[in-house]
């Protein structure tokens, strides 16, 4: 962060990582208009807002556009930027531009979970022809097949004997 402290330093005013509102900025004299309304820049925040928030957005969006008597000091919050109706009945501003790329984000997502959909049904329909194949493997080639184990299943050869099942008890002797 840039500070100025000392008389040495000059303020430059077209400087953007300066802030009127910054710790430790001092400038002498009137501020010119171009500083006084240069918006920040910032990054666009494009983190998920909450449905709560949104909906006290649009409310709040509702009741200043219907307040006749609203104006606004700086000309990045007057009505016309957040609603304009031109002559030839075209909207802009920021809720009509909303209103437009909400509607685009929702066809997308639809589009999205349709072709999620269809990839899901084409696993499936694989798998189901997958079992029906190893199934078809078994019958034609045995259980023991090379063909068999190629499809990731175990030979039937490879799995262990059973061996006796240990010493015989006074118990299970007399039950036998």
């Amino acid at each position: 962060m840039t500070t100025l402290d000392s008389d040495d330093q000059i303020a430059r005013l077209d400087d953007p990582r300066l802030f009127l509102d910054m710790p430790g900025f001092r400038l002498d004299g009137p501020v010119p208009e171009s500083v006084r309304n240069r918006p920040h820049t910032m990054e666009p925040n494009t983190k998920p807002m909450s449905p709560a928030m949104q909906d006290e957005d649009n409310d709040a969006a509702v009741a200043i556009l219907a307040m006749p008597d609203y104006s606004s000091m700086k000309s990045a919050f007057e009505k016309s930027v957040a609603y304009h109706e031109a002559a030839d009945g075209t909207e802009t501003g920021i809720r009509p531009a909303l209103a437009e790329a909400e509607e685009e984000y929702l066809l997308k997502q639809n589009a999205l979970n349709d072709a999620r959909d269809k990839v899901m049904t084409l696993r499936w329909a694989q798998h189901e022809w997958v079992l029906g194949a190893k199934e078809q493997i078994a019958a034609k080639f045995g259980k023991s097949s090379d063909q068999y184990a190629a499809t990731g299943l175990k030979k039937k050869s490879e799995y262990k004997k059973r061996g006796p099942q240990g010493p015989r008890t006074a118990k299970t002797a007399a039950t036998k």
